[in-house]
């Protein structure tokens, strides 16, 4: 059986309450708890700081008084250390100080650490907040039918803390201050409404009270400012109604109302006001106090209020509040409409005219225009307008120009016409004509003139005046189209607009009508003089840019190999959206980086160079505003492989080739005669039968250096002794038949030359004469027998034949004839050929020079000429 606990000590309570004065209660000693978490205030101020204490009794948690113990706290998610310190009979106390709490829930708990495990012990909840704000804005009312009243208010900063609410009223004794007793009911709210309903039953009616709204939370209370007022002057009527409205035809601008007070209030005191707005108008019209204040109880009251215009529609309605009471008004009464009687048109209109001539037909074509009737001057419904050449004051009934209900007209006129006369018309009559001058455009224009958009649908001109005063000005404009013919100046009514300014001196103006974003205007001004009206200043204008809807569409021009030819048509003016800053051009080819190129926005051809022949190129457009930007479709083409201005020269270079390879083909056919024509045979001595004859003793010998006089040896390949009778080869030697020689043709050419030789040779240079070179083979030879300039007397000479094909090259006669010998021409041909060392000179110089392969030939000894036969 356990043992009773024995009571705490005097001096062990005071020592706890000093830790923590009233933080948590003793327990019964039959049933002492385990453990315990208290603190100062479970609400504080947000962002204050907090107090808590923490207590275990080990004896109630079955821990050993010898066991140690470690008490630590947990704030929210984060574990803290406070003071620990033990007291006697087993109680463990640990301290805390937390804050600022900057949360408005805080949750704080409390753990014991054995054997490195925390374990919670307690935990509380922690509040943060602020004191109640005051209300604001209390406001009562009081409904006339059910005589309870409703009070309304602005609660303000919410304290993030459960709050009590409460309207209490109270008598007034004359002064306006919250009494300390109240009447014997109040209003508590719903949590989370701003107003309350105190019953009729707790109201005092016709006599003053103060109404007054306390609030309070777990950090203190606080009151609104108190309302003073009857209950009775609290109360909002019910609308009047509106019975019926009539004109006054004797005051032609004057319209009885009648109405009716609302239900429940028929026996107060009102003060009402009407309302009324004309069709069309964005404002309405307050007319105050319409009731009589002597009053007088009726079931149907009436009002006169008079300025309303003629044959307008309006609407109207009526509210009322308590009189003389700082009651609140009605709400407005249903609306009612009514249009007030007509009357005839007056005023002047507001008139503009283009004027076109045609010489042709002597007549001139006047667009007129006008603005409409102000509404204070039409009196009622326009029905139409009517142009005049004359007025019904000067002439009866006139024939009119045009009559019609729209603002513009056309009509044509005789030249030379100077006046027209504008009136309108509505049912109760017409307005007084007005002069309309057509003077001519010709005066002296602005000198200067811009604009600049004021916003999206608004535009500010500005002008400076000209240097003849004005009397005004007219400004038009019009949204431009693709298709609208700029040149002419001639715009359709239903997008051309137009305003008067009636002031000289005034120098900008605002222009709204029509004007929207994204469009481009026209806009031009004309000054108006005492006879005459100036010329026109124009410029173009957008309030708002952005990107166009639209590019130009590309087409391609002349593509050759390297260079593409493109040309586009301009964008529609409409689909701009903008002032057209540049184009760019992009263009790339297969496995080409891309590339651009920027032209003016005036630009609308444009030339791609530096392609590569027969290769696939895509190409598109970008047309730029200030606004943005928009890329156009892609465009394909191919450059060619060659241009056309190669195709010629390709052609000739054909034709050439075919040329070249005809003429080879003949040169082939033709190739011995091509030969012997373009490069004849040159005889080679050396391979001469004469070139391959020589004495045995000559061909063992070594040559030597010749003499001075001497020709220089060569090897003769065959030497033919011809002989005039006999025609045998001397190379054959004796008894050898020889071969067959032509008799007669060489015996008659020995004899010619010999006597021709001889009236040439002895003399002196013979005249030159025209060379013939046979294409054949010359045949001759001179051969000496021994040496002829050692001697003086000459040694005999043969002329033999040779297979030299030689011809003669820089004979001064012509070149003998196959086997012809020279020297059968001189001046003896049957003497014996004695000659002495000086005519050998003689034929060397004229005959063997001729000869320079022969030059050499030399024959030493008589011994070998023994198998020749002289001729």
């Amino acid at each position: 059986m356990a043992s009773p606990k024995k009571p705490w000590s005097r001096g062990q309570m005071m020592l706890l309450l000093g830790c923590s004065a009233c933080f948590f209660l003793l327990p019964g000693a039959g049933s002492l708890a385990c453990s315990s978490i208290t603190t100062d205030s479970p609400v504080v101020l947000f962002g204050s700081t907090a107090r808590a204490s923490c207590i275990i009794w080990r004896n109630s948690c079955l821990i050993r008084d010898d066991e140690e113990i470690q008490m630590m706290w947990k704030l929210d998610e984060e574990f803290l250390t406070g003071t620990q310190y033990s007291l006697d009979n087993g109680l463990e106390v640990s301290n805390i100080t937390i804050g600022p709490i900057n949360e408005t829930v805080t949750t704080l708990s409390c753990y014991v650490k054995r054997k490195q495990k925390p374990q919670m012990m307690k935990v509380i909840q922690i509040r943060a907040g602020y004191p109640p704000a005051q209300p604001q804005n209390l406001t009562c009312v009081m409904n006339v039918t059910t005589k309870n009243l409703t009070c309304r208010w602005d609660p303000g900063q919410d304290s993030f803390l459960p709050v009590s609410v409460a309207l209490k009223g109270y008598r007034n004794q004359g002064v306006c201050e919250v009494p300390t007793e109240a009447i014997p009911a109040s209003c508590t709210p719903l949590p989370g409404q701003n107003s309350c309903t105190i019953g009729r039953e707790n109201l005092l009616l016709y006599h003053p009270m103060i109404f007054w709204l306390s609030v309070n939370n777990a950090l203190g209370e606080v009151g609104s400012e108190p309302l003073c007022a009857d209950p009775i002057d609290l109360a909002k009527l019910d609308p009047p109604t509106i019975h019926a409205m009539q004109s006054i035809p004797e005051e032609t601008d004057c319209i009885s109302v009648m109405w009716e007070a609302g239900r429940d209030s028929e026996h107060m005191h009102q003060l009402c006001d009407l309302s009324y707005q004309a069709e069309g108008d964005q404002e309405w019209k307050l007319v105050h106090n319409i009731t009589n204040p002597t009053w007088e109880r009726q079931e149907v009251w009436r009002v006169w209020h008079c300025g309303f215009l003629f044959g307008t529609l309006y609407h109207f309605q009526m509210r009322c509040q308590r009189f003389g009471g700082a009651g609140y008004w009605s709400d407005w009464s249903p609306m009612m409409n009514f249009t007030t009687h007509e009357k005839a048109p007056s005023g002047e209109l507001d008139a503009w005219w283009k004027v076109k001539t045609r010489e042709a037909e002597a007549r001139t074509e006047v667009q007129l225009l006008w603005k409409p009737m102000k509404p204070n001057e039409a009196h009622g419904k326009i029905l139409g307008y009517m142009a005049t050449l004359s007025t019904r004051r000067h002439s009866g009934e006139p024939s009119p120009l045009c009559n019609t209900s729209e603002t513009c007209c056309t009509f044509s006129l005789p030249l030379g016409t100077q006046k027209i006369y504008l009136m309108a018309y509505n049912a109760r009559g017409s307005s007084q004509p007005t002069e309309v001058y057509l003077s001519e455009k010709k005066g002296q224009p602005v000198p200067k003139f811009q604009a600049s958009p004021h916003n999206e649908t608004s535009i500010w001109v500005f002008w400076d005046p000209p240097v003849t005063p004005a009397r005004g000005y007219i400004i038009e404009w019009h949204s431009m189209t693709s298709a609208e013919d700029s040149s002419d100046g001639n715009h359709g009514h239903n997008n051309m607009r137009w305003t008067k300014v009636q002031s000289g001196t005034v120098t900008r103006a605002l222009i709204q009508e029509n004007v929207k974003p994204f469009q481009r205007y026209n806009i031009s001004i004309y000054p108006l003089y005492r006879d005459r009206v100036g010329m026109p200043q124009c410029l173009e204008v957008y309030t708002r840019q952005k990107a166009p809807s639209d590019t130009p569409k590309l087409h391609p021009g002349s593509i050759s190999k390297s260079t593409a030819q493109l040309h586009w048509e301009p964008i529609p003016v409409e689909k701009r959206h903008g002032f057209i800053t540049n184009y760019t051009i992009f263009w790339n080819g297969t496995n080409e980086d891309l590339k651009s190129a920027v032209v003016n926005s005036s630009v609308d051809t444009f030339t791609i160079v530096g392609l590569w022949p027969s290769r696939m190129y895509r190409v598109y457009i970008m047309a730029s505003t200030v606004g943005g930007s928009t890329n156009g479709t892609i465009l394909t083409f191919y450059t060619k492989a060659i241009d056309d201005m190669d195709l010629p020269f390709v052609y000739m270079l054909i034709g050439l080739l075919l040329l070249a390879i005809i003429v080879l083909v003949i040169c082939f056919q033709k190739s011995k005669r091509m030969k012997t024509q373009f490069w004849p045979s040159v005889p080679d001595p050396a391979n001469s039968s004469l070139g391959k004859w020589a004495p045995a003793i000559l061909q063992e010998e070594i040559l030597q250096a010749p003499k001075s006089c001497e020709l220089s040896p060569v090897v003769v390949s065959a030497i033919l002794v011809i002989e005039a009778d006999e025609k045998k080869c001397l190379s054959c030697g004796k008894g050898e038949p020889a071969k067959a020689l032509e008799d007669g043709s060489m015996t008659a050419s020995l004899e010619s030359y010999m006597a021709n030789a001889e009236t040439t040779l002895p003399t002196g240079d013979p005249a030159p004469a025209s060379y013939v070179n046979s294409p054949e083979s010359v045949q001759y030879a001179k051969v000496f027998v021994d040496s002829y300039c050692s001697q003086q007397k000459a040694s005999p000479s043969f002329y033999m034949r040779s297979n030299s094909t030689q011809p003669l090259l820089s004979d001064r006669t012509p070149s003998p004839k196959p086997y012809e010998n020279l020297w059968f021409h001189s001046d003896h041909p049957n003497r014996e050929l004695d000659y002495s060392c000086q005519e050998d000179a003689v034929f060397l110089d004229r005959a063997l020079l001729d000869f320079p392969l022969l030059q050499g030939l030399k024959i030493d000894g008589d011994e070998d000429l023994s198998n020749f036969r002289k001729l």
